[in-house]
């Protein structure tokens, strides 16, 4: 794939994924962002970063663009809005590096926790993790920044195009935009940087992956990082479904990544938030979470452009900030229950619609009490199917949203849910139809999925899987 122009060279993939002509000319990037940091709003973005149309960072509210979408993030009645196809997804993870891989090792219980060996751990508390020991996938790196970062999401573009069945993607590179979400960016070049290597310092601004990714499409449109912690995936799938609805763009490659590097491990052994043990969710032994890396990505357009194909539709995205604690979620669960109820919201559909919650469940002690408690309240007394995969692969941070919400589309496709891998002894304050031992058959319609991060950030998606 090159990145010149890709205008008229899509009679490869006419058979997959139609053809979109260019819409109207939308109301600019800046001028709509602008406006919506004006709207009154309890949901704060922490930091995004576009270089289309503006050259310095932008900060505005998510829970502005929700009001501009019609959606609620209080859970009220909203206008029904257009929904967004989700065409294709693409993984690069410790457990598989394309997406029918990446399905496969989940079903079969693959464990993707190791020793971590791409830089020394022997000095810390906790050295192991999710690492993905080696990129595997035919790409030609030259053309991709010597950066972890950049790699990984190369690297799930690389498959989400082969998922597609689309090289190019059939739009004008004008009208695709890249929307991405990360909590680390490029901070491992950072680290790089400081260390002697002072030509990498451009490569640890928290957009430089992003813009990576961009080049490597031949993309021309809006390119945005968005920083939401461990939500940054949802988050970014939500401001690029918002991005077709306002006409910015008629495809939107959407998703989150992150890398392990010293930085962040030193910090989360600082934490004491690792475990020397296997990570557990929603176990009454569980003592902890470890990192993993990797990256996710979907394809998105409007509905209307869509044509048979595809993995699912996005209907429904809410975002809500609790601030209880830098570092811990609310304990009662205020902030994801806000979100889960405005994406159901956004969705129009209720609660006793959903099939199956893929949870954030990071096997940390208040991370799941607090999210059992917030999914009784949003569910009620019905017992919805829950799981969770950071037993398999860890918490891989800004991927984690996108990873697990094309696992939701996945179960809709093939008829059945992995189990929670480290799950043995259900704990009672968790009080949940987990699904642990082995896979389910269960082929969801609607599932909802959850996200919470640093900060007290907040998110969840709803999506319908393919008929």
């Amino acid at each position: 794939m090159t990145t010149g122009s890709t205008r008229g060279a899509f009679s490869s993939c006419a058979s997959t994924i139609p053809t979109i002509p260019p819409s109207p000319a939308p109301l600019p990037l800046t001028a709509w962002l602008a406006a919506s940091s004006r709207r009154k709003s309890s949901t704060p973005i922490r930091a995004i970063y576009g270089r289309s149309g503006c050259t310095t960072p932008l900060s505005f509210n998510m829970g502005a663009v929700q009001d501009l979408a019609g959606s609620s993030s209080e859970g009220r009645p909203t206008p029904r809005l257009e929904r967004i196809a989700i065409l294709a997804g693409g993984v690069c993870t410790p457990i598989g590096q394309d997406v029918d891989a990446f399905w496969s090792a989940l079903l079969t219980g693959a464990d993707g926790i190791s020793r971590i060996e791409r830089f020394p751990v022997d000095d810390l508390r906790v050295g192991n993790g999710g690492e993905i020991k080696k990129l595997t996938r035919a790409i030609e790196w030259s053309r991709v920044p010597d950066c972890r970062a950049s790699r990984l999401l190369v690297s799930a573009a690389d498959d989400l195009l082969s998922q597609a069945g689309a090289r190019p993607l059939p739009v004008a590179p004008e009208r695709l935009a890249v929307v991405v979400g990360t909590a680390l960016g490029g901070v491992e070049e950072g680290e790089r940087a400081l260390a002697g290597e002072v030509g990498r310092l451009p490569r640890a601004l928290y957009d430089a992956p992003a813009h990576a990714l961009k080049r490597w499409l031949g993309a021309r449109g809006p390119a945005i990082t968005v920083a939401t912690a461990c939500a940054s995936g949802a988050t970014a799938m939500g401001l690029g479904a918002e991005l077709l609805r306002r006409g910015e763009a008629d495809m939107v490659v959407a998703g989150g990544y992150d890398g392990l590097c010293r930085f962040v491990l030193r910090g989360f052994n600082g934490l004491r938030s690792l475990t020397r043990d296997r990570v557990r969710p929603f176990d009454g032994r569980r003592s902890g979470l470890l990192l993993g890396e990797a990256a996710g990505l979907v394809l998105l357009c409007r509905e209307r452009d869509a044509g048979a194909k595809r993995l699912g539709t996005l209907l429904g995205y809410g975002s809500a900030s609790d601030a209880a604690h830098i570092a811990a979620p609310d304990p009662e669960g205020r902030g994801i229950e806000r979100a889960m109820r405005g994406a159901l919201a956004q969705a129009g559909v209720d609660a006793g619609d959903v099939d199956f919650v893929s949870a954030h469940g990071t096997a940390t002690t208040l991370n799941d009490a607090s999210e059992a408690k917030a999914l009784r309240r949003v569910l009620g007394a019905r017992r919805v199917p829950v799981n969770s995969i950071k037993g398999a692969i860890g918490h891989t941070m800004g991927a984690a949203a996108t990873l697990e919400a094309i696992l939701c589309l996945l179960a809709g496709r093939h008829g059945q849910v992995p189990a929670t891998l480290g799950l043995e002894e259900l704990d009672p304050a968790c009080d949940l139809d987990l699904i642990q031992g082995a896979p389910r058959a269960l082929r969801p319609r609607l599932s909802l999925s959850t996200s919470l991060g640093f900060g007290g950030c907040n998110a969840a998606l709803v999506l319908q899987g393919a008929a």
